[in-house]
């Protein structure tokens, strides 16, 4: 008789949730028919930031890895210096679109800089992920408190907010990207898209000069009466492919000046 898992299980669709009585977190993974029944049939516990079962061979986003790449890529990387990056920073995210290969360094690296900066939301939500079908990256953006819009053929005051841009490149140039994007955020909250190296874009704002940061925080702070929510994350467009070349640019409203 197999021994009764401590955890509590829920799957919808190809995603499952872990939890138990003693976290105060939800663990997600994605799932397959094949292993449904075997990640149900063990505790795990909490090891750090992530989950572990000894049984199953360690770690979840390993298994997972294990599950969707196979045994030998997985044994090949770990022998070359790769390690397995959650490239949302969340150790208890182990969905196959969250996890990919990256030299130890350059994860390292990665934890400095775009972990660090893209940590806290109330002004910018960026999130990176990779469709395992298409086998491209993508950088989605929620500019909670909009970007200025830096893009030379706009000649008229404009900000950002939405942003979805999707990459053929391998994962360090991505890295760099998303490194990019905040960084120019951070020091005068621009969005220069001619500097970045996507393969095709989905991006929208608005005609306006941007409101004031000391404005926009009052806001959030329900300084005004009300609160102002704001994103965490945006889901990804998956199954977008770099062929179709959607190129989709859209700002609301109209220009006060003449564009070019």
């Amino acid at each position: 008789m197999p021994r009764k898992s401590k955890n509590t299980f829920t799957i919808t669709g190809d995603l499952i949730t872990i939890s138990h009585p003693d976290w105060d977190y939800i663990a997600t993974a994605t799932i397959r028919d094949d292993y449904a029944e075997e990640i149900q049939s063990v505790t795990w516990i909490k090891k750090g930031e992530y989950l572990y079962n000894e049984k199953l061979g360690g770690y979840l986003h390993i298994y997972i890895m294990k599950k969707w790449y196979g045994e030998e890529t997985y044994k090949k990387m770990k022998e070359e210096g790769y390690v397995i990056d959650h490239m949302d920073n969340n150790g208890r995210n182990c969905c196959v679109d969250n996890l990919f290969f990256l030299l130890e360094n350059e994860n390292k690296a990665k934890g400095f800089t775009v972990d660090q900066y893209s940590e806290e939301k109330t002004h910018i939500a960026l999130t990176l992920c990779r469709d395992f079908v298409t086998k491209h990256f993508q950088i989605t953006i929620v500019f909670n408190y909009p970007a200025i819009a830096n893009i030379s053929t706009i000649k008229s005051p404009a900000v950002i907010d939405l942003a979805y841009l999707l990459y053929d490149r391998d994962y360090p140039e991505v890295i760099n990207d998303a490194r990019t994007i905040l960084y120019d955020y951070k020091r005068d909250f621009t969005f220069d898209p001619e500097k970045l190296h996507f393969a095709d874009y989905h991006i929208e704002g608005a005609y306006s000069p941007p409101v004031s940061k000391e404005a926009y925080d009052s806001y959030i702070k329900g300084g005004h009466g009300h609160a102002v929510f704001f994103f965490n994350k945006k889901a990804p467009m998956l199954g977008w492919k770099a062929e179709e070349q959607r190129r989709f640019f859209h700002l609301r409203g109209k220009p006060t000046t003449t564009e070019i």
